[in-house]
C-alpha cells in the first residue's frame, strides 16, 4: 500500500510541476492593460515580405512598440519564450455577417405584395437599402460564432446584413472579449450589395435581369436626385448613398457569369466593385482578367463525391467533377493574370477545414507570400485599415497568431492575440510524440508505438512470446500486439497496457517524462505484482526523419484540362475563323438562283467571299472540304427561343417590365447551345416570357459554344422586346398568390398597352420641354432635367420605331385588339409569335404589316389553342405575310429542319419556301437579312452541311459554321465525347483515393437542367 501512496504522490508531484510549466513566467509584474509583453525568441513575418528570426515583439495597451531582433527588453516587461514558435499577422475577412441580426420580411403571410411596407423618405423599392448601417444592426449576443474564427487565426472581420440588392455597409471589429465599443475598428466600412432580392415579398424583381434593371434604375434616379435643389425632397437612401459614394463597393456573385454583369453595371455608373466571387472565375479569367482588379473568395472548395452508388454516380455532371479538380486553382490563377485576392470564411460551412483549404490552396499553385498576403495587407487596404492591422509594425494593433509550424502546412495555431489580450486556443507546451519507438522495461526490450499529442494520444506496444505447438511439439516467437491506453499532460506521459510473456500478461503502468528535444521519455512503471522498476523510450531516427514537415509540393498539371466552357464538349481551344473552300455540294442559297448542284462556295475572314460553280483562286492553307453528295444551307435562325437564359426568363413582378433585358442575363454554358449547333442553328433571339403584357428587352445571340456571353450576342442587331395576350399575362387562374397585380381580366390588358404608351408619349413631351428651355442661354435659367425612367424609354422608343415589337397570341379577338392599339398609338407589330390563330386574320396582318413566327402543327395543348389547326403556316404564307417557324421549347430547337418540312405536308408549300421559314424569314422579321439567312457573297458565313436534303429526316448535321469558325463537327463531336468519358473516369478514380484516404466526402445530387417555357415564372 506504501508503494501506491508513494506512486500517487509522485505523479501529483510531477503533475504540478507540469501545470506550473504551463504558467506563462510573469516576473513578478502584476499583469494589467498597461503591463508591457515581450514576445521573444520566435520567428515572426512582419509581413508577408519580411520575416525576422529569433525576433521580439514588444506590445504595451493592445499595441505594438517595437518589433526587431536587437531589442532591449525592459525589467517591467512580461517576457514570455516563444522559441520554435511562428508569429504570423492576424487574419482579417474583409466579407462576414457575424454579429448580424437575421432580416425579417415586413409582410405577414405568403401574399406577395406590390409596394414596400418600410415607412419613411426611402427608396420605392425595399431591396435597395443603401442606408443601413451595420454598426446599427450589429449585435455582440449574435457573434458567439466568433470563436470558430479566432481558431481559425482571424482577428478582424468587416461584417453586415447580406439581405438585398443593396445592403447598406458593413462595420469593422475586432475579435477580442472586449466591450463592443473598444472592439470597433471602423463603423462605415464598405458598400455592400448583390443580384439576390432577400427577403422582400414585393412581386418587383421576380427574375435576376429585373435585379439588374431595378439596380440601374436607382443608380439613374440618384443621379437625378444629385441635381435637385436641395429643399425639394429628402431621400434617405439617395443620401446614404451620396455619404458612401467613396466607401468600397463589394459585389457578391454566385457564379463566373454574374462578373460580366456586375462589371458592365460598373463601367456604367462608374463604380469600381470589388467582388466576392464563388470560385469558378478561372473558366473566363481570358475575358476578365483586364476588368478584374480585386476579388475576395471564400475558401470553399468542393469535396468529392461518394461513389457508393454507381447508379447515381452515372448521374454526376461533369462540370462538377472538373470544378472539384480545378476549384482549387481558383486563387493562383486570379493571381498569376494580376487580380488582387482576399480569402474570406464566408460561405465556409465548416471553418475548422479553413487551414487545410489553405494549404489545398498552396498545394495549387497560389505561393505562400500571396496567401499570407491575402488574409492580412489585402483585406486591410480593401477596408482601409491598413495603418491599424495586417502587418506587425510599431503602432498598429497588436494581433497576431503563435503558430507551432507552417500555418500553410499543417501548423498548429496555439494562441490568437488580438489587441494584446491572448486568446489560448491550444495548450503552448502540448506535445507531438507520434512516431515509433524503442522501450526498455526493466532490462527488456519492446517497441512501441505513440499518435497523437495533448489528451488524444494513442498507441500500441508489441511483445514477443513463445508458444508450443499441439501436434509438433515446436516452440514459435507469437508477435502480440497491444493497445495502450496513454494520456499526456504537459510533458508528463501515462500508459496502462498488458504485455504478454510465455503465454502470461502482464499489467504494466507507466509514469514518464517526455524530452522532446532529445527523444527520449523516461520514468517509472509499476507491475501487476506490485513492484517498481525503470522504463525508458528512445524514438527510432528514421520517425524523426519521417515526422520532420515536408514541404508542399505544387502540382498545376490539370491546368490544360481546363475547356471552354468547362464541361461536357467543351473545347481545349476555342476555334479561330479559317478559310474554307466547299466544292461540288448542292447549295440552298434563298436567293434568286435558288437550289444548285455541284457547286462551291468560299468562306474568308468570316465571312461568304464567293458562291459560284467555277471558284479556282484561293491560298495553299485553304481548307478544302469535299460536299458531294451533301446539302449546304444557311444557319437555321430560331426567331423564339428561351435556352441560355440565367435566372429567370420572366420578369412577372409587374404588367410593365419594358426596362429589363435578356442580353443582361446569357447564359453561355447552356449545354442546348451545342445541342442545337449538332441540328444546325446558328442564331436565336432569346425572348422574355409571357408573364405581363410588356414584357423584357430580347437578345439575339449566335450560338457561339464555348464563348462569353458578350462574344455571342449579335452586334448592332436591329432591339426587339416582347409583349403578350391571352392567359399568362392577366393570371387570374394561376392561384390566390398570383391576384395582386394588375391586369386580371383580358379587358384589363388593352389598358395596360395604352396607359403605357400615353405615359411615354407625356414622357417625351416633358424631355422636348426641358431640352427646348435648356437649350437658350439664360444666366437665371436654373432647370432640373427630368426623371430618367428606363420603363418609358424602352417604350418609347416603340413608337419612334427604333424597338421592335415581337407579340406572343394565341386567340383572334386579341390580336385584333393589339393592332387597333398599336395603330392608335401610331407603330407597327413587327412579329406575332405563336399566332395559331393567325389563319383567321392573316389579310388583316398584312395589311398592318406584321409578320407570324408560329408553330408547325401544335395545337391542342390548352384551351387558347383549341381552334388552332397545322394549316396555318401555309395559309399565311399564302397571303403574303412573312411567316417563320420557331421552337419556344430547347429540344424542338435542335430539329427546326423537321418542322420546317411538315408545312410541305400541312398545305403543299415548296421545299424552297419551307426552307426560307426557318432561315430567311426570321432573318428578316428580326431585321438582320442583309447579314444572314441566306447564302450570298458578301454575308455573315453561317453555314451548315447536311449528309442529306435538310428537309429529310434522314439528314443529320455534318458541319456547323458560324462567322466562318467551325463550331461542330460530327467526327469532332465523337472525339470529344470519349474524352469526356475518360475525363469522367479519370476524375472519379482521384475522387474514390480521397475516400479511401478518409477524406471528406459529399453525396451526389442529381441535377436536373430546367428549361424555360414562356410562362416559366421564378429562377
Amino acid at each position: 500500500m506504501l508503494k501506491y501512496i508513494l506512486c500517487f504522490l509522485g505523479s501529483l508531484f510531477i503533475s504540478l510541476i507540469s501545470l506550473a510549466q504551463d504558467l506563462e513566467p510573469s516576473n513578478g509584474v502584476k499583469e494589467s492593460k498597461n503591463t508591457l509583453y515581450a514576445i521573444t525568441n520566435a520567428t515572426v513575418f512582419v509581413s508577408a515580405d519580411e520575416v525576422i528570426n529569433n525576433a521580439t515583439i514588444l506590445f504595451r495597451n493592445g499595441k505594438i512598440e517595437k518589433v526587431g531582433k536587437l531589442i532591449v527588453i525592459p525589467k517591467e516587461a512580461v517576457k514570455i519564450d516563444r522559441e520554435g514558435y511562428t508569429v504570423y499577422p492576424s487574419f482579417i475577412d474583409p466579407y462576414s455577417d457575424l454579429g448580424m441580426p437575421k432580416a425579417v420580411s415586413l409582410k405577414k403571410g405568403f401574399m406577395p405584395q406590390l409596394s414596400s411596407l418600410i415607412a419613411g423618405p426611402y427608396y420605392w423599392n425595399e431591396t435597395i437599402q443603401p442606408e443601413r448601417q451595420g454598426f446599427v444592426l450589429y449585435d455582440s449576443k449574435l457573434a458567439k460564432a466568433k470563436s470558430e474564427w479566432v481558431k481559425a487565426g482571424y482577428g478582424t472581420i468587416s461584417t453586415h446584413q447580406s439581405d438585398g440588392l443593396m445592403r447598406g455597409t458593413a462595420m469593422v471589429t475586432t475579435l477580442g472579449n472586449q466591450p463592443v465599443k473598444e472592439e470597433i475598428v471602423k463603423t462605415v466600412a464598405a458598400n455592400h450589395y448583390s443580384f439576390k432580392k432577400g427577403v422582400s415579398k414585393q412581386t418587383y424583381p421576380s427574375s435576376q435581369m429585373g435585379a439588374i434593371a431595378l439596380m440601374r434604375q436607382y443608380f439613374y434616379d440618384y443621379q437625378w436626385y444629385m441635381q435637385l435643389p436641395k429643399t425639394d425632397q429628402t431621400n434617405a437612401a439617395f443620401d446614404a448613398t451620396k455619404a458612401q459614394k467613396d466607401l468600397p463597393h463589394i459585389f457578391e456573385v454566385t457564379d463566373k457569369l454574374e462578373i460580366y454583369r456586375v462589371l458592365k453595371i460598373g463601367e456604367e455608373f462608374d463604380l469600381p466593385f470589388i467582388l466576392f466571387g464563388d470560385g469558378d472565375t478561372y473558366q473566363r479569367i481570358n475575358e476578365l482578367k483586364d476588368k478584374l482588379s480585386q476579388i475576395i473568395l471564400p475558401l470553399n472548395y468542393p469535396d468529392a463525391y461518394d461513389l457508393t452508388d454507381p447508379f447515381i454516380a452515372r448521374y454526376i455532371k461533369l462540370s462538377d467533377l472538373k470544378h472539384w479538380e480545378l476549384a482549387p486553382y481558383n486563387p493562383y490563377i486570379l493571381k498569376k493574370n494580376g487580380v488582387e485576392i482576399s480569402f474570406s470564411l464566408y460561405k465556409t460551412k465548416k471553418k475548422a477545414t479553413f487551414q487545410s483549404q489553405l494549404s489545398k490552396t498552396i498545394k495549387h499553385g497560389l505561393s505562400k507570400e500571396e496567401a499570407l498576403k491575402a488574409l492580412t495587407v489585402n483585406p486591410a487596404k480593401i477596408l482601409g485599415i491598413d495603418g491599424l492591422v495586417g502587418t506587425l509594425e510599431t503602432g498598429k494593433l497588436a494581433n497576431f497568431i503563435v503558430v507551432k509550424g507552417d500555418v500553410f502546412n499543417g501548423g498548429v495555431i496555439h494562441e490568437n492575440w488580438i489587441r494584446g489580450q491572448k486568446e489560448s486556443l491550444k495548450p503552448i507546451n502540448s506535445l507531438n510524440i507520434d512516431g515509433k519507438y524503442s522501450i526498455n522495461i526493466d532490462g527488456k526490450a519492446y517497441q512501441a508505438l505513440f499518435k497523437g499529442s495533448d489528451q488524444k494520444l494513442s498507441g500500441e506496444i508489441t511483445s514477443i512470446t513463445q508458444k508450443t505447438d499441439s501436434i509438433s511439439k515446436v516452440v514459435k516467437n507469437d508477435t502480440i500486439k497491444s493497445p495502450m491506453i496513454s494520456s499526456i499532460s504537459g510533458n508528463q506521459i501515462s500508459c496502462v497496457f498488458y504485455l504478454f510473456e510465455k503465454e502470461d500478461s502482464v499489467l504494466v503502468q507507466l509514469n514518464g517524462v517526455v524530452h522532446p528535444k532529445i527523444g527520449i521519455i523516461e520514468g517509472n512503471a509499476l507491475l501487476n505484482n506490485g513492484e517498481w522498476v525503470k522504463w525508458s523510450a528512445i524514438k527510432n531516427k528514421s520517425e524523426d526523419k519521417k515526422n520532420n514537415t515536408k514541404e508542399i509540393i505544387v502540382d498545376t498539371s490539370a491546368l490544360h484540362k481546363l475547356t471552354y466552357p468547362a464541361m461536357a464538349f467543351g473545347f481545349d481551344s476555342l476555334p479561330e475563323a479559317k478559310m474554307y473552300f466547299i466544292k461540288n455540294a448542292t447549295l440552298w442559297t434563298n436567293e434568286k438562283q435558288g437550289i444548285v448542284k455541284n457547286a462551291n462556295l468560299l468562306i474568308k475572314d468570316g465571312k461568304i467571299q464567293a458562291i459560284n460553280k467555277k471558284i479556282n483562286s484561293f491560298p495553299n492553307n485553304t481548307i478544302i472540304i469535299d460536299a458531294k453528295g451533301k446539302h449546304v444551307t444557311s444557319g437555321i435562325i430560331d426567331e423564339h427561343s428561351h435556352i441560355a437564359i440565367s435566372k429567370g426568363v420572366n420578369e412577372g413582378g409587374q404588367a410593365i417590365s419594358a426596362e429589363v433585358s435578356i442580353a443582361d442575363v446569357v447564359r453561355s454554358n447552356d449545354i442546348n447551345i451545342y445541342r442545337q449547333l449538332a441540328g444546325g442553328v446558328t442564331c436565336s433571339q432569346l425572348l422574355h416570357g409571357s408573364a405581363n403584357p410588356i414584357g423584357g428587352q430580347s437578345a439575339l445571340i449566335k450560338l457561339k459554344w464555348g464563348e462569353s456571353p458578350q462574344h455571342m450576342l449579335v452586334a448592332n442587331a436591329a432591339p426587339f422586346i416582347k409583349f403578350a395576350l391571352g392567359e399568362n399575362v392577366k393570371q387570374s387562374n394561376w392561384g390566390d398568390f398570383n391576384r395582386v397585380r394588375f391586369p386580371q381580366t383580358r379587358m384589363g390588358v388593352e389598358q395596360v398597352f395604352y396607359d403605357a404608351f400615353l405615359r411615354a408619349k407625356a414622357y417625351k413631351q416633358e424631355w422636348d420641354e426641358y431640352n427646348s428651355k435648356s437649350g437658350k442661354k439664360s444666366k437665371n435659367l436654373n432647370i432640373t432635367p427630368p426623371r430618367r425612367d428606363l420603363e418609358l424609354e424602352t417604350i418609347l422608343q416603340i413608337v419612334e420605331s427604333k424597338r421592335f415589337v415581337t407579340c406572343h397570341s394565341y386567340i383572334q379577338s386579341e390580336i385584333n385588339m393589339l393592332m387597333k392599339v398599336a395603330d392608335s398609338v401610331g407603330f407597327t407589330l413587327n412579329t406575332f409569335t405563336h399566332i395559331l390563330e393567325g389563319y383567321k386574320v392573316a389579310d388583316k396582318m398584312k395589311a398592318h404589316g406584321a409578320g407570324a413566327s408560329t408553330f408547325s402543327d401544335w395545337w391542342a395543348y390548352k384551351f387558347e389553342v383549341n381552334e388552332a389547326i397545322p394549316y396555318n403556316a401555309a395559309i399565311l404564307h399564302k397571303m403574303g405575310v412573312i411567316t417563320a417557324i420557331n421552337s419556344d421549347d430547347a429540344e424542338m430547337g435542335r430539329r427546326l429542319n423537321h418542322e420546317a418540312a411538315k408545312i410541305v405536308k400541312y398545305g403543299g408549300v415548296s421545299e424552297e419556301d419551307a426552307w426560307k421559314m426557318v432561315t430567311l424569314n426570321p432573318a428578316i422579321l428580326l431585321h438582320v437579312d442583309d447579314r444572314m439567312g441566306s447564302l450570298k457573297e458578301g454575308k455573315d458565313a453561317d453555314i451548315v452541311i447536311w449528309s442529306d436534303n435538310p428537309l429529310s429526316i434522314t439528314a443529320k448535321v455534318e458541319k456547323t459554321f458560324i462567322d466562318g469558325k467551325l463550331y461542330y463537327a460530327s467526327e469532332r463531336n465523337q472525339h470529344l465525347y470519349e474524352r469526356d468519358q475518360q475525363e469522367r473516369k479519370r476524375i472519379l478514380g482521384l475522387m474514390l483515393a480521397d475516400k479511401l484516404a478518409g477524406k471528406p466526402t459529399q453525396k451526389p445530387v442529381i441535377k436536373t437542367e430546367r428549361h424555360y417555357h414562356c410562362d416559366t415564372m421564378g429562377e
